[in-house]
């Protein structure tokens, strides 16, 4: 067995060591963080704040528990983390063998320069092509979940998406120059997991009435403000320009006349699929 391989076969045993044990998943990233997080920018994680909030809000949110236990966890969601945690895994392994290889995952890759230079930019390529990845690996489990949820799916990646443009120094529009300053507070405003996410799942009728700013307070405001002016009118371009920034071409099938259609292994073949309705008209919700 030559080296490459033995060290996937390490990064799967690892990830597969914590796919029950949502904590350890966790702790596999937060321990990554403390080696390569950068911890002179953000705190002791750095450059992996975020990263770790939005897996702590997936824990206390039930998704990556266990299949076979009294609150279940999503088949999707646990995919798309364990995907996620092998990529990144390769890549630290790879880096601490001090071993060199050709052709390797276009995520691991990222995550390589991320090690090697670890910044913001670095950081969202290495992150925002394994989420993508992700996504694509975990395509027909999202058929699996409500409509809500996959609704849902579609929210959390372009506001993603949206957040690595500003740190691409990309703006769409007018209103988004304004934005555009990675470390301004727009890029904290899109990715406040509690503010923004609900802790509940999966998503009921009154969880998406919050995700998608029916909620009648300031927050939901905002958001909806965000949503309607800075990403949502221009999403085919964001999805053009996220395929060049993260090697993913992938991701344009996402995407559809300005409107998410992920998941995308049956969208084609039924137009009566959410996705259909998927705007900021919003979909029906009574």
């Amino acid at each position: 067995m030559d080296q490459l391989k033995i060290l996937e076969e390490e990064a799967k045993e690892i990830v597969f060591r914590v796919s029950d044990n949502p904590q350890g998943r966790y702790k596999l990233r937060y321990e990554f963080y403390q080696k390569y997080g950068d911890r002179f920018i953000k705190g002791n994680e750095g450059l992996g704040n975020s990263e770790l909030a939005f897996i702590d809000w997936e824990i206390k949110r039930g998704t990556l528990n266990p299949t076979n236990t009294q609150q279940p966890g999503s088949p999707w969601w646990r995919e798309v983390n364990s995907h996620f945690l092998y990529l990144a895994t390769l890549a630290q392994l790879i880096k601490e063998s001090r071993e060199e290889f050709q052709d390797l995952p276009i995520p691991v890759s990222f995550w390589l320069d991320y090690i090697n230079t670890p910044n913001e930019y670095s950081w969202y390529r290495a992150h925002n092509s394994s989420i993508i990845s992700g996504y694509q690996v975990a395509d027909s489990l999202a058929y699996n979940e409500t409509i809500y949820e996959q609704y849902f799916m579609n929210i959390v990646l372009y506001r993603l998406l949206y957040a690595q443009s500003m740190v691409e120094g990309v703006s769409f529009g007018i209103l988004g120059k304004i934005f555009a300053n990675p470390r301004g507070c727009a890029v904290s405003m899109i990715t406040d997991i509690e503010a923004f996410y609900p802790s509940h799942y999966p998503l009921s009728k009154e969880d998406i009435k919050y995700v998608t700013h029916h909620a009648h307070n300031l927050i939901g405001v905002v958001e909806d403000v965000f949503d309607k002016l800075f990403i949502v009118p221009h999403l085919n371009e964001l999805y053009t320009e996220a395929a060049t920034w993260n090697n993913a071409p992938i991701v344009k099938k996402f995407i559809k006349k300005n409107k998410p259609i992920y998941p995308i292994s049956q969208s084609e073949l039924s137009t009566a699929h959410f996705n259909k309705n998927l705007t900021t008209k919003k979909i029906p919700i009574s």
